[in-house]
């Protein structure tokens, strides 16, 4: 409900009116709203989309300042200054490999297939990563945490790192590429 007080002509209201209006005091400036309730449909689609970036977020968070692939990334100049590491990788692999939800699954089966995925489930773990769901989301599939730590390593080849582990095609990681990887990973 809103309060409205009027001292000497200065009226001044405050708070909510008949769930239509919102009068609210800015930096001195007084003014009305229409009030806003925010939706939140919990579709498939958007559960899809929140299932997508959150897991690649929690992969890409795990490559820590002054770390090796850090120290690299900054010194090819691939990340926009106005911009964080994380949000621009993410961005990246949202553009480029997962987006939507054909895409994700596509990424899914490639993950799958590859002869290292135990090796990349354990390491993924040994990180801190763990395995992220939507519950309303509409593919089949969760975000495993070594498919996290397997797009964080697409997410380096993207942006065009070379020196070991990067100097072998993904496709061909095997164990002692991924302890490399994960070894990169941890900050200085």
């Amino acid at each position: 409900m809103a309060k409205v007080t009027g001292p000497l002509h200065s009226d001044d209201a405050r708070g909510k009116f008949a769930g239509a209006m919102v009068f609210s005091n800015w930096k001195g400036k007084k003014y009305c709203r229409s009030l806003v309730i925010p939706s939140n449909p919990q579709s498939e689609a958007q559960g899809d989309q929140r299932l997508i970036m959150g897991g690649t977020s929690k992969g890409i968070a795990k490559i820590g300042v002054g770390g090796v692939i850090d120290l690299a990334l900054i010194a090819l100049g691939v990340i926009p200054s106005d911009q964080s590491k994380q949000s621009f990788l993410v961005k990246r692999i949202l553009q480029v490999y997962m987006f939507d939800a054909t895409s994700f699954e596509v990424e899914v089966a490639e993950f799958d297939g590859h002869s290292a995925t135990s090796d990349f489930e354990s390491s993924a773990i040994t990180l801190g990563l763990a395995a992220f769901d939507i519950t309303y989301k509409g593919t089949t599939n969760d975000y495993d945490a070594g498919l996290q730590l397997y797009m964080c390593a697409k997410a380096c080849f993207l942006m065009g790192l070379t020196a070991e582990p990067f100097d072998t095609a993904l496709d061909s990681w095997t164990s002692t590429e991924i302890d490399e990887f994960v070894a990169d990973l941890a900050s200085a």
